[in-house]
């Protein structure tokens, strides 16, 4: 199949794309647009996600394929000090590194990979992420010896083509009306996340570097509320063609009622079931002044004006 790499080819991609974020799911969206512009740039095989090729840990965070088999990433995860393209992305910010099997320049690692799935002209498109380490790469490849390398126009539309792809995943990843989104991995990397969200976490965990959440998100499928370091998140599985598995994440806050005390918590928890003074006073064995007391107190910690507005926040907070 002939490559098309012209303006009109970019232009329906970019329209398609939009088009379709409309409706797919981040990873899904990614997926397509994996297979779409390999499709389009006649390659036999592609491979893209997130990426951190740091010169100390060249880690893949998360990816989806077309037209590789199963045990390709692991594979790649053994070799991956040997990645030639890697190695020139982060030695030299190479913006388009190649790798030809009929070439002069190997390792034992590119020459195995290269063997043992048929591939024998490498190409590796990486768009820099200023926010976060992690970066959106896109592997192209071809097989058999009389296969071409990539023109020059074909990396430069792929790397124009990757741009909006980011721009799109990101957006439909991050949506919502507060912004306060994050796309993880199963081992709690960050591979996307808002402005707004990086701040505020970093607000709450001093020192926080942006990059791994302090603990792994729990493994399950279904939409559920954890507490990450007194942080409260909503995380739900993303699709599972991404492999790591992927996770997205909503910010909710603190959990007010962090900075009570056990006592003040009890209070908290009687007052949410409707009890009086009398009655709280009463199950704790205390007196009806005292429970006074520690009310006017959570009042004055939780920044509530009376106590209809005190339920109104831990029903907002159990809400959340």
């Amino acid at each position: 199949m002939e490559a098309r790499a012209d303006l009109r080819t970019f232009s329906a991609f970019v329209l398609e794309l939009y088009e379709r974020s409309q409706v797919l799911d981040p990873v899904d969206l990614l997926h397509w647009s994996i297979e779409s512009l390999g499709v389009t740039t006649a390659c036999d095989a592609n491979w893209g996600g997130w990426a951190d090729l740091s010169r100390d840990a060249i880690e893949i965070c998360g990816s989806v394929s077309r037209n590789l088999p199963p045990d390709f990433v692991k594979f790649w995860s053994d070799i991956k000090h040997e990645d030639l393209l890697a190695r020139d992305f982060i030695e030299t910010g190479c913006a388009y590194p190649t790798y030809n099997r009929q070439g002069t320049r190997h390792t034992e690692g590119m020459v195995a990979l290269s063997d043992r799935y048929n591939i024998d002209k490498f190409s590796t498109i990486v768009v820099d992420n200023k926010r976060l380490p992690v970066m959106l790469f896109l592997s192209c490849y071809r097989s058999g010896r009389s296969a071409r390398t990539l023109a020059e126009n074909e990396l430069r539309f792929l790397r124009a083509a990757l741009d909006h792809v980011e721009l799109a995943v990101e957006r439909k990843a991050l949506g919502g009306p507060d912004g306060k989104h994050l796309l993880v991995n199963e081992s709690g990397r960050v591979l996307a996340a808002s402005p707004e969200t990086l701040r505020a976490l970093r607000d709450i965990w001093p020192g926080w570097k942006g990059d791994r959440l302090p603990a792994r998100p729990p493994r399950h499928s279904s939409r559920q509320i954890v507490s990450i370091e007194k942080v409260r998140f909503e995380i739900q599985l993303a699709s599972q063609l991404a492999d790591p598995h992927l996770y997205y994440i909503r910010l909710l806050g603190k959990d007010p009622c962090d900075n009570l005390t056990l006592r003040e918590r009890q209070i908290v928890t009687h007052i949410a079931d409707g009890l009086t003074h009398k009655e709280i006073a009463r199950h704790l064995g205390i007196s009806p002044a005292t429970v006074r007391n520690h009310t006017q107190a959570v009042l004055t910690k939780l920044g509530a004006r009376n106590k209809a507005a005190l339920l109104k926040l831990i029903h907002s907070a159990a809400a959340g």
